[in-house]
Parts: structure tokens; sequence; C-alpha cells
């Protein structure tokens, strides 16, 4: 039995549109809340809320680099999702 986040909670996790939004400039560039949050219509916070959704079911990671954390994709977050598919 697998252990870790399922399939259907990947799909709520990006079923946000902001969530969305956020998973695909982390696709394109790892970065950082600051930058992340410019352009989008929410608050810094509420980014960093959205940012451990998605590292929460494991999208995300993120390391620390000084005084910030710098978020990527985590491509092995996505094996619950296509498992799930396959069967």
């Amino acid at each position: 039995m697998r252990s870790g986040p399922t399939a259907h909670a990947i799909l709520d996790a990006l079923g946000d549109p902001t969530r969305r939004v956020i998973y695909e400039r982390l696709r394109r560039k790892p970065s950082n809340v600051v930058l992340l949050a410019k352009g989008l219509p929410v608050t810094r916070s509420a980014v960093s809320r959205h940012l451990q959704v998605l590292k929460g079911v494991g999208l995300v990671r993120s390391v620390a680099q000084g005084p910030s954390q710098i978020y990527s994709v985590c491509l092995e977050g996505l094996e619950p999702l296509t498992g799930w598919i396959d069967d």
C-alpha cells in the first residue's frame, strides 16, 4: 500500500487557480515567494500558504538560500497522479 499524498489530494491542490499559476511558474524556474507573488492578486502571505499546500502533497520542495526559501517543482510528486491515471 502506498503512503503519502494520494492522487485525489494532488488534484485538490491543483484545483485552485492560484496554486496552478504558482506551479506553472515554478515549472519554468525555481523562485522565492516575493517573485512568485508579483502579478498575482494575492498577498505574499497567501502565496506562502499556497506553497505549503503544494509542498504538503509533494509537488514542490524548498531549500534555504540566505534568508529566504527557494521553491522548485518536485517531479516525483506527480507519481501518485500518474499511477492513478495508469490504473
